[in-house]
């Protein structure tokens, strides 16, 4: 038996000795992933898909200064999720589409 079924059977008294460090490393994990769930629960219910900086960076052939001056004057502002910065692909793709416009 695991200890994932033991916690969720009850079946047996368990002791665990951890470090505080290792108490603050789970409670962190479990923050940034309540975190990132609720982020992607909010997506699928407006229905908005999101890509990643790295993504957005490649597309836009610009690097991350650009993204960074692009948030600070509202041109395309980026989606916190826990540590990790977002960027609505709806957004990105109007920019891209009024780039091509242009050209």
């Amino acid at each position: 038996m695991d200890l994932q079924s033991i916690i969720e059977n009850g079946s047996a008294s368990v002791t665990i000795q951890i470090t505080a460090k290792d108490l603050k490393d789970f409670a962190t994990h479990l923050f940034e992933a309540a975190v990132r769930k609720a982020k992607a629960d909010q997506a699928s219910a407006d229905g908005d898909e999101y890509l990643s900086k790295a993504e957005v960076m490649e597309l836009f052939g610009v690097c991350d200064t650009t993204l960074w001056h692009w948030s600070n004057s509202h041109y395309l502002k980026p989606v916190k999720a826990g540590r990790k910065i977002l960027y609505r692909k709806r957004d990105v793709m109007r920019i891209l589409s009024a780039k091509e416009d242009r050209l």
